[in-house]
């Protein structure tokens, strides 16, 4: 039997809508596994926090998923208790599937509302206007979408020696996981398989938040008595992790599992056929806010992730005002698309000291997988320009959407833009202005850049699976 764990796919989905990195590098694997390996020979497994207990299910519904869908994953981990999207208020979607919290945090906002505190709602990024609207709107009703009654069992009574767990996520600062694995490691002879997405809060802890490199470091030491193997997801993950086994004088096997370059979750609405232009155009608009559109409706650069300091977007935006003051340059607008970070103060204040540099700067804040589709789509280019990164999920996507991108010549970022991008220093403003005017500068540099990217064949989540399942017993050479 193999496992696959989905203990922090769980806990994404509880407070979160849209998926992020290695939440889709786990479901896109294990989707694909699923179909290949056969659902009677693969469970679902995750560490229930309330029970205490590593628990399995069956994987069968996870064929009928065509891409991440909070909606259903909260069905099945959440049951009766989930609250679809559509109907949890936006200041209120990280309690949807909690119906107490909910019900609290109902409470609070409809009397905040009723004495017209602005600020209260400010906070939270929206305002007394859109949670009246979203009261006055009438729930909707989906009588063919119900609670997934998935039965459970106890994996330290059904697993047997020799099955497989395999963990594509990140499982570390789970309290009372490792204990369990170790457990099952000891007591069922299970053999556990760990993929490694990187060793950043411990090789740039600088940019790590509270304990968070010292919790990541345990784990990793800890992890080594009860993993077989370790996956990495890329040459450069694979060095540092070879580095960290010297350091702690404790080694596994490593396998390198590179990730994909090309995407199918973010998508585009276009109709892919140049016969019929207006419908590809009408069509693209679907689903899509006005802020979205309103973004796209002169030249820019797209830039997207967290935006935090390890990712250099204050480099970036100091880059961007020299960018702005060249004359005789037509130069775009700089868009960055995510969630707020950690250790972003500086480029805080730099973008309220400026006004987002004299309107330079613009913002989509969470968008969703479709938005970001049609962001990509449409942006002159991508810029990464990262201290550091354990892949570079939005090179790839860059890649998937036939655009180029400046990108950081450091960690595992090469490995993913390969020769279709223009490489910058990360540690140097000179060297990202210099990029960036490349491709702004030169229309005939950025289109064979692009050239190259569609004679070359991207790697695909097939691909990645295939290598993942080469890793398992029976497969390995």
């Amino acid at each position: 039997m193999y496992y696959f764990d989905v203990t922090d796919i769980l806990i994404y989905v509880e407070k979160e809508t849209s998926v992020s990195g290695i939440q889709r590098v786990s479901f896109e694997v294990i989707r694909r596994m699923v179909a290949r390996l056969g659902p009677e020979n693969v469970k679902l497994s995750y560490w229930d926090r309330g029970s205490r207990e590593y628990v399995a299910l069956a994987s069968d519904f996870v064929q009928d998923m065509d891409e991440f869908s909070a909606d259903d994953l909260s069905a099945v981990f959440f049951g009766k208790k989930a609250r679809p999207v559509r109907d949890a208020a936006p200041t209120l979607m990280r309690y949807r599937n909690n119906p107490l919290k909910y019900w609290f945090h109902h409470k609070v906002c409809s009397y905040q509302a009723a004495r017209g505190n602005e600020r209260h709602f400010a906070k939270l990024g929206s305002s007394i206007a859109e949670w009246e609207a979203f009261k006055a709107r009438r729930v909707s009703s989906d009588p063919g979408r119900q609670a997934i009654e998935l039965q459970r069992s106890k994996v330290i009574e059904t697993a047997q020696s020799g099955d497989q767990l395999v963990i594509l996520g990140a499982t570390w600062g789970i309290d009372g996981l490792q204990p369990a694995l170790q457990r099952l490691k000891e007591d069922r002879g299970l053999e556990i398989y760990q993929l490694v997405h990187d060793l950043i809060p411990i090789i740039t802890p600088e940019h790590i938040a509270g304990d968070f490199s010292g919790e990541f470091y345990r784990w990793l030491r800890t992890s080594m008595g009860y993993c077989d193997r370790f996956l990495a997801n890329s040459q450069n993950t694979a060095r540092d992790l070879h580095r960290f086994m010297d350091e702690v004088t404790q080694h596994c096997p490593i396998d390198v599992v590179p990730l994909a370059q090309k995407f199918d979750v973010v998508h585009s609405n276009r109709v892919n056929d140049p016969a019929r232009p207006f419908e590809s155009r009408l069509s693209s608009l679907r689903g899509l806010k006005h802020s979205t559109v309103n973004l796209t409706k002169t030249p820019y650069v797209l830039v997207v992730g967290t935006m935090e300091s390890r990712k250099n977007i204050w480099s970036l935006a100091q880059a961007w005002q020299r960018l702005a003051q060249d004359p005789g340059l037509n130069v775009p607008k700089l868009v960055f698309a995510g969630k707020p970070g950690w250790y972003n103060d500086d480029f805080k204040d730099l973008m309220a000291a400026t006004g987002n540099l004299g309107g330079w700067v613009q913002f989509a804040e969470r968008p969703s997988d479709t938005e970001l589709g049609f962001l990509y789509e449409n942006c002159l280019f991508t810029a990464t320009v990262s201290f550091y990164e354990g892949w570079g999920l939005p090179i790839g996507e860059s890649l998937s959407f036939g655009k180029t991108a400046v990108v950081a010549r450091n960690s595992s970022m090469p490995e993913v833009g390969g020769d279709m991008v223009e490489y910058c220093d990360a540690h140097s403003i000179d060297s990202i202005y210099k990029a960036c005017h490349r491709l702004i500068a030169n229309p005939e540099h950025r289109r064979a850049l692009e050239q190259k990217i569609s004679e070359t064949t991207l790697r695909t989540w097939d691909d990645v699976a295939d290598d993942v399942e080469a890793v398992l017993p029976g497969n390995r050479p």
